[in-house]
């Protein structure tokens, strides 16, 4: 029994095995579109932030998606942006997510940045002189 019924994408009637679209044209429309990458990635990110916890690991920030990172232990073979979770395939995602735990960004930029520490920084304002131009420090302290 042949289907009846037509295109979901150009309303076109449908032919022999097709379901849903009668071209790879018209798929691409609804699954290859900006917005539904980005209903994509967002879907992804909130189904990888519920598999780590929900909430950041160590100060327990549950609040906004777009606050939750993935921070990698170990090798990493690809960021896990946005733009990778709506493009990417499901198992290499899981795969590099198993590497991770998840941090709120405030977090995730004091376990990148531990020498900027305010209060280290407040105690010792040549601390972040020293740490960024080592070389031009040491010839001022020279004099």
């Amino acid at each position: 029994m042949k289907n009846m019924s037509n295109c979901s994408i150009c309303s076109k009637k449908l032919t022999g095995k097709q379901a849903l679209y009668c071209s790879v044209g018209c798929k691409n429309v609804y699954h290859q579109s900006y917005q539904a990458q980005i209903r994509r990635g967002i879907k992804r990110k909130l189904d990888l932030i519920t598999l780590l916890g929900g909430k950041c690991s160590r100060c327990s920030y549950s609040t906004n998606i777009a606050a939750m990172s993935f921070h990698h232990l170990g090798d990493k073979e690809f960021k896990l942006d946005m733009r990778s979770l709506s493009n990417r395939k499901l198992d290499p995602i899981l795969k590099e997510v198993a590497k991770c735990v998840l941090l709120c960004q405030n977090c995730h930029e004091e376990v990148h940045n531990p020498n900027l520490n305010l209060a280290k920084l407040l105690i010792e304002p040549t601390a972040l002189t020293a740490e960024l131009h080592p070389r031009d420090f040491a010839q001022q302290t020279r004099v």
